[in-house]
């Protein structure tokens, strides 16, 4: 029977472009398992473990596996975090999720891992990734930025071995700099109206905190330098 490819979204097809191939991969807090199916259904990955805190979103996962006939290469497991891997994974992915929650599950789960590569996506809290990658001492091998359903997001891969970051690479990024990304640009000007809309509230607020309007009125400069290069072509 000849079943459907799955279609994933623009964050959705960058992670996949990111994904070692690889014999066995963990997709933590999958939902409704399009990356994972697809990573399956075109040869990437041989075997899957799917994992959710909900059953409800298992119960997705599961659909969208049998729909495609992938079952005798999938195994999914309801738990928390990294709790259900118990094997040795190539990669593990960590997808959809806010920064906070992927920060917490590396660093409980960080036993788990086994020496994984990983692939993180969040919508939030992006240097509380950054932070915890080197907490459980790993480094960032790449950030590349997507648009996608009418945000920004960043998608990072990080591989075993810690490497030191400044804490301006780590609020703003490190290899994220070297991405030849064509998002790179309006991502990163994007971020400083972000920043610039900050920093006016700080501004006006009755009891200004100095040492962060410093910081913030830094990282716009960082930023600032960094387009104008851009735009001249020297980045």
């Amino acid at each position: 029977m000849k079943t459907s490819p799955v279609s994933l979204d623009p964050r959705l097809s960058l992670a996949y472009r990111l994904y070692d191939e690889c014999a066995l991969a963990a997709d933590i807090g999958t939902d409704h398992a399009h990356l994972p199916a697809a990573l399956l259904q075109r040869g990437r990955v041989c075997h899957m473990i799917l994992t959710d805190i909900s059953e409800g979103a298992l119960k997705n996962a599961r659909s969208t596996i049998l729909d495609r006939g992938l079952e005798s290469r999938a195994d999914l497991r309801l738990g928390d975090g990294l709790d259900p891997v118990r094997e040795a994974c190539d990669m593990i992915s960590v997808m959809g999720m806010g920064g906070r929650t992927i920060r917490d599950i590396l660093l409980s789960g960080r036993d788990r891992l086994h020496g994984a590569s990983l692939l993180l996506s969040a919508h939030t809290d992006w240097p509380l990734i950054r932070q915890a990658i080197r907490d459980i001492d790993y480094h960032l091998e790449m950030e590349e930025p997507c648009f996608s359903a009418g945000r920004y997001y960043l998608v990072l891969r990080a591989r075993p071995g810690r490497m030191e970051m400044t804490e301006q690479e780590i609020r703003l990024g490190g290899p994220l700099f070297r991405s030849d990304s064509p998002m790179l640009i309006p991502f990163l000007a994007r971020r400083r109206e972000v920043l610039c809309a900050k920093l006016s509230g700080l501004k006006s607020a009755s009891l200004a905190d100095e040492a962060e309007i410093a910081r913030i009125t830094a990282d716009i400069d960082f930023y600032t330098a960094f387009l104008n290069r851009a735009k001249e072509g020297d980045v």
